[in-house]
């Protein structure tokens, strides 16, 4: 079998990462169409999106220890598949009870595929000594900024029914191809022992640290809202139809990239806890300032509101980007526990926090309006300098 180097074997973990994103996020700037094939409101709609966590759950309290002993290809190849098959079914159903059951098996799958590359991405670093996780979690990223321009471009063009399986069954072969590309050096059964998600090791002591885990949620909860709810917003609240509706998910995610790669040029002159404390306030203020601007003063004009929107997710984007990855390193300074566990742990708690908070913005969406609902994430973000001590420990 043909011997993989480190920079080829790198090259091609940076296009399944892209991959990864361009595929999984392919649906979500049509969301319109797929809430409309439904024919569901905004309550219903954003209750049944949730039903992913379901499965997210269950893949992070088992995928681990699958992973562990049957080895990252078999668990990689099975995940592509099944992101494949619940996309194609979930972009062409108007069945919300074939929805909901499909859609828990689409986010087990995103979780079992997330598990399992990130699980390849730390190896490489371990055995390589680069540090390249940050670069590769900001490749999935890029392909979830891309797949936005895919669909705006496609929006008026191609249907949904046609455009996301045509475009998840072109990605499954590409992903077969490097998956088995990579096989030299993809871990194998019973190999890394860091990478352990077992039940009982969840479970055992489990701690759940509340400054960390409100603190994370409060930070990144905005770009859930702003994945489920973005194109929505601007084609309902706004009146933006076809390609348009999808510039400000795109602003975001493009200032989110951008502030991933940057945020560490500023390190050098301002703490941790300063800048997270400003990046918040920045994201948080924008966002609600857009909202808010576009609904009242400039309700009249739909170009002006659909200006200040795009300027307020923009700025929202860039100072929310580095808040949930720091976060996240200040969780595993400050565990006793193996990382493994830490971000089991971690993992738990933020599916179970997110869940219980998609609901809450999805019917308040419903009683009063998306606007309002939209309200939640930006007031959690001005929160998050309540919780920067945390990052002390960073």
């Amino acid at each position: 079998m043909k011997t993989l180097n480190a920079k080829k074997e790198l090259n091609l973990l940076r296009v399944l990462f892209f991959l990864f994103g361009l595929g999984i996020m392919s649906w979500v700037p049509r969301f319109p169409e797929v809430k409309a094939a439904l024919h569901l409101t905004n309550g219903g709609f954003g209750s049944l999106i949730s039903s992913g966590a379901i499965g997210s759950l269950i893949s992070l309290l088992t995928i681990g220890q699958v992973v562990h002993r049957i080895g990252v290809r078999k668990v990689l190849h099975t995940a592509s598949f099944f992101l494949m098959a619940t996309l194609s079914i979930l972009s062409n159903t108007h069945s919300p009870i074939i929805f909901f059951f499909v859609n828990i098996i689409f986010g087990a799958a995103i979780s079992a595929f997330h598990i399992s590359i990130n699980a390849q991405g730390f190896n490489f670093q371990d055995r390589t000594g680069r540090f390249v996780i940050t670069q590769l979690s900001g490749l999935w990223s890029a392909g979830a900024l891309f797949t936005a321009f895919i669909a705006g471009f496609l929006i008026s063009r191609v249907p949904l029914y046609v455009h996301v399986p045509v475009l998840v069954g072109s990605i499954f072969l590409l992903q077969t191809l490097i998956i088995n590309s990579l096989a030299p050096k993809l871990i194998t059964a019973n190999e890394d022992t860091n990478v352990e998600y077992r039940l009982r090791d969840l479970l055992r002591g489990f701690s759940f640290d509340r400054l960390i885990s409100f603190g994370l949620i409060c930070a990144i909860f905005l770009e859930f809202a702003v994945s489920d709810w973005a194109t929505i917003y601007t084609k309902e609240e706004i009146g933006v139809h076809g390609g348009f509706n999808t510039l400000p998910f795109v602003l975001f995610t493009s200032l989110m990239i951008f502030g991933r790669f940057t945020v560490h040029y500023l390190l050098p002159r301002f703490t941790l806890e300063r800048l997270a404390v400003f990046a918040s306030v920045l994201a948080g203020s924008s966002f609600l300032t857009s909202i808010f601007l576009a609904r009242s003063v400039f309700s009249d004009n739909e170009h002006l509101a659909f200006t200040v929107i795009c300027i307020g997710f923009a700025l929202a984007g860039l100072g929310s980007s580095f808040l949930g990855p720091t976060f996240m390193t200040a969780a595993n300074k400050r565990s006793e526990h193996p990382a493994s566990v830490v971000i089991g742990h971690i993992g738990v708690s933020n599916i179970v926090l997110a869940f219980i908070l998609k609901w809450i913005l999805a019917w308040t969406s419903q009683l009063t309006s998306l606007t309002v609902g939209l309200i939640i994430p930006g007031i959690l973000l001005l929160t998050v300098p309540f919780f920067v001590k945390t990052l002390k420990s960073v």
